[in-house]
């Protein structure tokens, strides 16, 4: 936990240089273009997007002698959003562990990528494929095989407070919902090493409330309409809260809980809590 407590200080002290707020001669939230003064390569046209980020998460699983072990993960994430028409996107973040010992999980992922259309306006729709498997550097998962678990989603996008309503604070307050549905073509056993199944479908509806100045918590809702593909290790629910600026050159932190939180009555693989969520400081930029 020490060393946690000094990647996340050492972090913290770089963005907070960097943080102070830069800005173009508008006003405005400034781009690389700004900072670097030059006019080349999509500079200040916001083509690429993205944060620098330090994380924390207790990862809590069962080992092949049936106990629980518990797993102390942090490190440093790269997140980079390329813009190519319109709001046609593809996004890739990657990760690199700070610590290595014997408890570590071999399936933990060294990347996730996704491509789609993404709009952030209200009344608008959002489409596209997103993979979060184990995917690895070291060759231990076939990234073919990966590629056909993933899942292709379609979602909308629908905001809740108007100007004059009593909830509006701030600018930035506002109540996001967003239903959506997702298709897998090919399912897994948690650790992303047999299939169970094919065509799974997921139902669900997400929720962010921007209270105040940025500061927002959300969750979400997941339904399985066939049965027998609900897993242990899928999540009926999932929460979070944190502050986020969008603008460029932003400190933002976050918190998120996307294991197998689930509602009574329902099978749990393990016995995760609010410490197995994922505390994040991030450096955003705008390219």
């Amino acid at each position: 936990m020490k060393k946690v407590l000094i990647s996340w200080t050492m972090l913290l002290s770089f963005q907070m240089g960097f943080a102070q707020g830069f800005f173009n001669d508008s006003g405005q939230s400034a781009t690389m273009q700004d900072v670097l003064h030059l006019d080349c390569c999509f500079l200040g046209q916001y083509k690429i997007s993205g944060a620098i980020s330090t994380f924390y998460n207790k990862i809590t699983y069962e080992s092949a002698d049936f106990n629980y072990v518990d797993y102390d993960r942090y490190g440093i994430s790269f997140n980079i959003n390329a813009k190519f028409y319109k709001e046609l996107q593809l996004r890739l973040s990657l990760f690199a562990d700070l610590n290595q010992d014997e408890n570590k999980p071999q399936w933990l992922s060294n990347f996730y990528y996704a491509f789609g259309y993404y709009n952030w306006r209200n009344k608008t729709f959002s489409y596209g494929y997103e993979n979060y498997q184990p995917n690895r550097f070291d060759g231990s998962y076939n990234l073919i095989d990966n590629l056909k678990r993933g899942f292709f989603f379609i979602s909308y996008n629908y905001y809740l407070i108007g100007d004059s309503n009593l909830l509006k604070t701030d600018e930035t307050a506002q109540i996001y919902i967003s239903p959506f549905i997702r298709y897998q073509p090919e399912y897994t056993n948690r650790y992303g090493t047999a299939v169970l199944g094919n065509n799974k479908i997921t139902l669900g509806t997400s929720t962010r409330y921007v209270i105040w100045h940025n500061f927002y918590v959300e969750g979400a809702v997941y339904f399985y309409p066939q049965s027998g593909t609900e897993m242990p290790w899928d999540p009926d629910y999932t929460y979070g809260f944190g502050y986020f600026d969008w603008k460029s050159f932003k400190l933002n932190f976050s918190y998120g809980n996307w294991i197998a939180n689930r509602f009574p009555g329902h099978e749990k693989e393990t016995k995760n809590d609010f410490t197995n969520g994922e505390f994040k400081l991030s450096f955003s930029y705008i390219w």
